[in-house]
């Protein structure tokens, strides 16, 4: 058999199958649209007689004969037809309202299981108005002898009146349409063949020498040459596989494109994360980022200060792949500069944010959590722009870090005038901190519940004893064990730091000349706020800032002791009757310059008091012959211009004292105040 035969025969079988396929291809195509519009032609009924049931209902209030009979004259295909059932609760449940010809038959009994399970489908939904769906079964009864034929339905229920509207016709009926599109199929492919023989055999020399040329253009793109191209002018099957070559070929240098910048973006990130964590003495650290897909967005980062001082950054990239590289580059830029400059959280992120704000492109931004962790002096200072807070696990008990009561909280790069505020909180030895992005707590089960902020932290409860290193495997197996899989949408990022340094707090003798750490001080404009521990000692540090301050303000000397002993009688009972020296507690301190004077709020987690309305009895508690009892309220009033207590909702108690310049002149009791603060 020579060459040319075989060719003729290779190319015939190969037009012949190609027909074929296309014929088949098409067919499925048509009948599918066919199978589509069979179903819409369902649905078109249904949605007519819901719409004939609304106007009824609207005009008249209730069903008519004239509704019945323009639903009864509804047709569908050969057989078909609508139909309505009742589903109000009683006998009359499953009973026919609209047919045909069996109008009173009750379809709910076991003789009609698909009517049976529509009604209970739609009763556990609670038959909401407009639910609707498809359902298929066999003909069960005698009609028309075609018993065992199969039916498409389409139903809707019409709530006003507790009707289910059906609409069902054979499906032989509704899909003869593609018999007939199949015999034309094969009429085509018969033709089509006979005259590809014809053609085919008048030019199989012309065929020969593009197909030379395919088999050297293909080895040369099997040699690694994805450049080549398939030139061919030709309309024919050999001009149409070049054409589809070329198009694979362009697909594979787009995809070898997409691949390496994918590689590109993966080591742009595997770069900018930290290799491994910082040592530093009594701290433990264990990190791990996993993207959803190649390249995520989500990062994290470690900046030591010094030897006791540790930056801990992690935060979430707006967008993905290469462009979520780059942003992850400008924000770890943006923060490794504030954070190299020594600035607190709040600074960090504000100057960050300053610089994104600029560069960024529109709609991109950066969730960024900021904390300095000192070990020497035990403490967390932190910062949030649009972050997950971090969770403490201390003592077998676990809670979320509270936000920062001032200052903006939107994420980085979207508001450039943004200020951000911070928090500071104290830490003990053994305190474990996880810090965390949205993917782990996003994760959904097949019932798309999400895992949620309380079941990370009933997790973390469970798991805070492990080491590290085992803790952030248990905690991930535990997300995925509730998700019933391993895949992520969103990407998951795990920091977890164990403070084990043995912080001791300072004498306090020791605090009037050196300021402790277990406290926080935040300024803003014409406000200074300090928190401070409830411990014996520290409210020296609020009396001193208070006298500070009064001196700045040009008090007089005597004004400034008044304020002093005022302030420190404050703070002492905010610790003592408000927080009832729970350690756990703090003090909250605010002070407020003012024209002539100076406002200080000193809020407390107690429920208030009522002063004393009587004037005590100074000689007798001063000699010690009555409690000291209510000597420090006293002291309060006559020392202050005016004084103010109050319950807040959800802040606890707050004890406000406002002074002057001037010297109180209508205090009939001065020598027996400076007597008693003497005593005090």
């Amino acid at each position: 058999m020579t060459l040319r035969t075989k060719l003729i025969l290779a190319i015939l079988l190969e037009i012949a199958l190609t027909i074929t396929f296309v014929g088949l291809y098409a067919y499925q195509g048509s009948k599918n649209e066919i199978q589509h519009l069979a179903r819409d032609l369902l649905i078109a009924r249904t949605e007519y007689a819901y719409a004939k049931c609304e106007s009824y209902n609207l005009h008249y209030g209730k069903p008519t004969p004239e509704l019945k009979k323009a639903i009864n004259s509804v047709r569908i295909a050969t057989d078909g037809y609508t139909v309505a059932i009742d589903n109000n609760p009683g006998p009359a449940k499953g009973v026919v309202v609209i047919h045909p010809s069996n109008v009173g038959m009750n379809l709910n009994t076991e003789r009609f299981p698909h009517i049976q399970a529509i009604i209970k489908h739609i009763d556990a939904q609670g038959q909401p108005d407009r639910y609707s769906a498809f359902t298929e079964y066999r003909q069960e009864t005698g009609a028309r002898g075609r018993q065992g034929e199969l039916k498409i339905a389409y139903y809707m229920y019409y709530k006003p009146w507790n009707w289910i509207l059906l609409s069902s016709a054979y499906e032989a009926d509704l899909f003869q349409g593609s018999d007939i599109v199949l015999r034309r199929i094969v009429e085509a492919i018969a033709v089509m063949t006979i005259v590809g023989i014809i053609f085919m055999t008048l030019s199989v020399r012309r065929i020969l020498a593009p197909l030379r040329q395919l088999t050297l253009t293909t080895q040369e793109v099997a040699n690694g040459n994805l450049d080549a191209t398939f030139q061919f002018e030709s309309k024919d099957e050999i001009g149409n596989l070049a054409h589809s070559l070329n198009k694979m070929l362009l697909a594979l240098q787009h995809n070898l494109r997409i691949t390496q910048e994918f590689e590109i973006a993966r080591r742009m990130q595997t770069e900018m994360l930290p290799r491994e964590a910082p040592h530093l003495q009594g701290l433990q650290i264990v990190a791990r980022s996993m993207p959803a897909t190649e390249v995520g967005g989500d990062f994290y980062d470690f900046i030591r200060l010094d030897e006791q001082r540790l930056v801990v950054i992690v935060g979430d990239v707006s967008g993905k792949g290469v462009s979520g590289a780059m942003v992850m580059s400008a924000a770890l830029s943006a923060l490794r500069h504030a954070a190299e400059e020594r600035r607190p959280p709040g600074e960090i992120l504000t100057l960050a944010n300053r610089r994104l704000a600029r560069d960024l492109q529109r709609n991109m931004f950066v969730a960024t959590f900021c904390a300095v962790l000192d070990t020497e002096s035990g403490t967390l200072t932190y910062a949030n722009a649009g972050q997950t807070l971090p969770l403490i696990c201390r003592n077998d008990e676990a809670f979320y870090l509270p936000s920062p009561s001032h200052g903006e909280r939107f994420p980085l790069g979207i508001r450039p005038g943004a200020s951000y505020g911070q928090h500071q909180i104290a830490l003990r030895p053994g305190d474990l901190l996880v810090f965390f992005t949205d993917g782990i707590v996003d994760m959904m089960n097949q019932a798309a519940e999400p895992y949620s902020f309380d079941r990370l932290l009933d997790s973390v409860k469970q798991r805070a004893h492990a080491p590290l290193g085992e803790m952030i495997e248990h905690l991930l197996e535990d997300a995925e064990n509730f998700a019933a899989t391993k895949e992520r949408f969103d990407d998951i990022t795990l920091l977890l730091t164990r403070f084990e340094g043995d912080h001791h707090f300072k004498p306090a003798a020791q605090y009037a000349a050196t300021p402790p750490h277990d406290f926080s001080a935040l300024e803003s404009a014409g406000e200074l706020r300090l928190t401070i521990p409830t411990r014996h000692g520290y409210e020296k540090i609020a009396m001193n800032t208070a006298a500070t301050l009064a001196e700045l303000a040009g008090f007089p000397r005597e004004r400034v002791e008044d304020l002093r002993t005022a302030v420190a009688e404050a703070c002492l009972n905010a610790m003592e009757h408000g927080n009832r020296m729970n350690a756990n507690d703090r003090v909250d301190v605010s002070f407020k310059a003012e024209p002539e004077g100076l406002t200080i709020q000193i809020f407390d987690r107690g429920s208030g008091f009522a002063p004393a309305q009587c004037t005590p009895d100074l000689p007798k508690k001063i000699r010690g012959e009555e409690s000291a009892r209510g000597l420090g309220l006293f002291l309060i009033e006559h020392l202050v211009d005016a004084v103010e207590y109050k319950k807040l909702p959800e802040l606890g108690h707050v004890t406000t004292l406002r002074i002057s310049k001037a010297a109180v002149l209508n205090s009939p009791l001065e020598g027996d105040v400076a007597q008693a603060s003497l005593a005090k």
